[in-house]
């Protein structure tokens, strides 16, 4: 009896020290998340160029597997006694990866290029004839509504002071910042372009050895946790890979299906720069629940210069857009790929696109997915230890759980 008192103490005493230990860890990541996050954008930075190759990779994967398998059957049924096809189909379908990629993005750039050289010489054209029609619109509307045009004129003079003031306190001042801020910009983006031709190579590696790689991870983790927990991890693992795999592919051909909508809708309407803007609304897109509308914000603004009855048409036709998306070719295409409750959905976004930005923002609702999974099986997994109903039904409305016989008592 003596023995079993102190193991429970020793116990109680061990528990305890976990939680505070996990508390204090908790504690602490939450006052430096932002030293932790800054830490991890200048890790990702440092290594962008493999984390490019890397997505590039993921992405091709089911084209590369594909390609190497139909080229293999090619081979091996034209020279059947011939033991290296399997090498040669692998070369050959990396290079038509290479080669599916570099004419994706040569067309891009011939398709964009040109229409944002024509859209910029138009928007420099439009502008003195755009803001008179944007201020005889203003005046139309003023002098349609007297109490409104009071309003107006009545704080105008303190409008133009605090225009005044911004542009001879913030804005001039600060001319050589930003001739600065735009040179490391420029710096930057060819950055992006060396990374991405290194990328290239990396995605050209990882292809041809990521059967390879994929057999030594699981080597490494069965010779670290054994067989149980190794089988656990392996499975973990390839539903991670399966759950980005489909939702990053689903919305990347969902977003090529609304950018298309865009630009037929645009074209029936007869509305300005409309593979520009059809480029813009397919490539935001990407981004869940909040895409349309950064993909639709400078869309207006151009279109505002052309005229304001002109934007607000597509303003309104990107509501309707937004909806037609986010509920039917949406589900249609990813399905319940996450299986997240819209509440989660836009908290993971919110987070990541906090932490992470952009990139944050398109990776945010698998791995939350993903998180929001782990924490239910963990739930599962200590509920059934002890002998509690793993069922959500069993706890609506529960006041509270008898200790003898593990009954559930509903609220009165």
């Amino acid at each position: 009896m003596k023995y079993n008192k102190n193991e429970r103490y020793f116990k109680l005493g061990l528990t305890a020290v976990v939680v505070i230990i996990i508390a204090l860890v908790i504690s602490l990541v939450f006052n430096n998340l932002g030293i932790i996050a800054s830490a991890i954008r200048i890790i990702i930075s440092t290594i962008s160029s493999v984390l490019y190759g890397v997505v590039m990779a993921f992405l091709m994967a089911p084209v590369y597997d594909r390609i190497s398998r139909w080229i293999g059957e090619i081979l091996s049924s034209l020279f059947p006694k011939w033991k290296k096809y399997e090498r040669y189909s692998k070369m050959l379908a990396t290079l038509a990866c290479l080669i599916i990629l570099i004419f994706i993005v040569f067309a891009l750039i011939m398709m964009i290029i040109p229409e944002l050289v024509n859209s910029i010489t138009n928007v420099i054209s439009y502008a003195p004839s755009g803001a008179a029609n944007l201020e005889n619109w203003l005046k139309d509307i003023l002098n349609k509504n007297p109490d409104f045009e009071k309003l107006i004129i009545g704080n105008y003079q303190d409008i133009s002071e605090r225009l005044s003031d911004i542009a001879t306190t913030s804005i001039l001042p600060n001319v050589n910042t930003y001739i600065k801020n735009l040179s490391s910009g420029v710096i930057n983006a060819l950055g992006v372009v060396v990374n991405i031709i290194i990328g290239l190579m990396v995605m050209m590696y990882l292809l041809n050895m990521k059967t390879i790689l994929a057999s030594q991870a699981k080597k490494i983790v069965y010779a670290i946790v054994g067989v149980k927990i190794g089988n656990e991890i392996v499975t973990e693992a390839r539903y991670i890979k399966n759950m980005f795999e489909k939702f990053i592919v689903g919305k990347i051909i969902d977003s090529i299906i609304i950018g298309i909508i865009n630009y037929f809708f645009m074209s029936f309407i007869h509305m300005p720069y409309v593979l520009l803007i059809s480029v813009v609304v397919g490539v935001t897109n990407v981004i869940p629940f909040f895409g349309p509308f950064i993909g639709a914000i400078p869309s207006i603004v151009l279109l505002l210069l052309v005229s304001p009855i002109t934007a607000l048409q597509f303003a309104v036709w990107i509501l309707v857009l937004q909806q037609i998306d986010g509920n039917i070719i949406g589900p249609k295409i990813l399905g319940q790929t996450t299986g997240l409750p819209s509440f989660w959905v836009l908290f993971s976004i919110l987070l990541f696109g906090g932490l992470f930005g952009i990139v944050g923002m398109i990776i945010a609702v698998p791995t939350w997915a993903i998180i929001y999974r782990t924490i239910g099986r963990l739930s599962e997994h200590f509920l059934k230890k002890k002998g509690l109903e793993t069922d959500s039904k069993h706890y609506m409305d529960l006041d509270h759980i008898d200790e003898e016989t593990k009954k559930y008592i509903k609220l009165e």
